[in-house]
């Protein structure tokens, strides 16, 4: 079985052989050893994700392929990710809702796996690239759709391209060449994973049957001008979910103490990421907001591996016990995020950028999928003028406040400018506009369109 699966990557070693190598000795377990020790790793992950139940519950391989190879009358869609992302989810909850698909999640990391059940009709947990290369090689679904990250599960588009017989639609979280220059990416991740994530990449551009982009239609024309791109593409976000709208009664943190609230919700970067690659500290921020008497509280996003929490943001946690204005929380998932997010007065994306250093590219195409979180709870954004793409949206629905780098030094005078009233109503009529029940048949007419082309 490893022969065959060395097989099919031999069209890799013709393109790059270095990226083959890597594949070949670095991603694929082919070793005993080596795949016992990640299945040790993997089992203590998911024993503290829910016990022991959690791990002796997880289904065999063979047990996983039966499921996604039984006949049934409804196409079943194969997600494939090395850690689910909220947009897979919120497709999940509206394409099951259309009542002709299931939905079917494989994935390594097990952090989410409770709420990930929730919301897919099957998931499964792999141990090793090698478990899902062959999970691949036998699987029949209906289509494949592989969701990627920074440098992170790009390189399963590959696996799936050259191992199975299905269509492949893949989905850019983050790409590469819009947050960073390969140099800079280097010097961050390394030599072996920037040559990984660039290839994949120009691979996903040039091979996948489909691609779906978080990102406005001018990072698509970006990378139609740097790749030979055939395949359909797709603009499609993190929509609002009315499964997670907030209780719109719940009483605002400000009508207690006539402070300004705030709320961040997402990924936050540590300091052992480099400033050259995300061009912001985020406790600069928070120091300067809380200077101003404002309240801000950090969830983390609940992705975290919760045994590296207090390791990886021991700054964070060290300043909020300093400081009475900031707190600095575990992520929560969406149900309990919107409902504890609807308490602030505003949602907050705004950085103070060490500028020249992040890709300006990503900034002004991307929306974070945090943008709809906001609303799902109900409140406006206050957003940097350098999200470009959300930044438009903030002021065509009038939902927000769009900053300038010197506005964050003046938030607390800015804010109270504003007719919160106003702003509050326009979300809630806004989030109608950019729900998931809204855009979920573009999406499916989507699909359909990969698998009969």
């Amino acid at each position: 079985m490893s022969d065959t699966i060395k097989e099919k990557f031999l069209p890799i070693k013709e393109l790059n052989e270095e990226v083959y190598n890597i594949l070949i000795q670095d991603k694929l377990e082919f070793g005993r050893l080596t795949r016992f020790k990640k299945g040790i790793k993997q089992s203590l992950r998911r024993y503290n994700v829910g016990g022991l139940k959690t791990v002796f519950h997880n289904p065999s391989l063979k047990q996983i392929i039966n499921r996604i190879n039984t006949p049934s009358s409804k196409k079943k869609i194969l997600y494939i990710t090395i850690t689910p992302s909220f947009n897979l989810l919120r497709q999940s909850i509206y394409i099951r809702k259309n009542g002709n698909y299931e939905t079917i999640l494989l994935m390594e990391s097990p952090w989410l796996l409770k709420l990930m059940k929730r919301h897919f009709d099957a998931v499964y947990i792999y141990d090793t690239y090698y478990e899902l290369a062959n999970i691949l090689k036998e699987a029949k679904p209906y289509l494949v759709h592989v969701q990627g990250s920074m440098l992170g599960s790009d390189f399963l588009c590959i696996f799936a391209k050259l191992l199975s017989e299905t269509k492949t639609i893949f989905e850019f979280y983050d790409v590469p060449s819009l947050c960073a220059s390969k140099e800079d990416s280097i010097n961050a991740w390394g030599e072996k994973n920037s040559e990984l994530g660039f290839f994949s990449e120009q691979f996903v551009c040039e091979n996948a049957d489909g691609i779906i982009f978080g990102y406005s239609h001018i990072a698509a024309d970006k990378l139609k001008n740097r790749y030979n791109i055939k395949s359909p593409l797709l603009e499609f976000h993190s929509y609002v979910c009315n499964e997670f709208l907030a209780n719109g009664n719940n009483i605002k943190y400000s009508q207690g103490d006539g402070k300004i609230h705030l709320v961040y919700g997402g990924t936050v970067t540590t300091a052992i990421l480099p400033k050259k690659i995300f061009g912001y500290e985020f406790l600069d921020v928070v120091k300067e907001i809380t200077n101003q008497g404002i309240c801000f509280d950090i969830y983390t996003t609940p992705h975290t591996s919760p045994i590296k929490f207090e390791l990886l943001y021991s700054d964070y946690i060290s300043f909020s016990k300093k400081n009475n204005l900031f707190k600095f929380i575990k992520g929560l998932f969406l149900d309990e995020a919107s409902h504890a997010f609807s308490k602030y007065d505003f949602g907050i994306i705004a950085y103070l950028f060490n500028q020249g250093t992040f890709s300006d590219e990503s900034n002004a195409t991307r929306i974070p999928a945090k943008f709809f979180l906001f609303l799902e709870a109900g409140i406006p954004v206050i957003i940097s003028e350098e999200f470009e793409y959300v930044s438009k949206l903030v002021r065509e629905y009038e939902i927000g406040i769009v900053v300038s780098q010197n506005d964050i030094y003046n938030l607390s005078t800015i804010i109270p400018t504003y007719d919160y009233k106003k702003l509050r109503n326009n979300v809630l009529s806004a989030r109608n506009k950019l729900s998931m029940e809204t855009h979920i048949n573009r999406l499916l007419q989507f699909y359909e369109e990969v698998v009969k082309t």
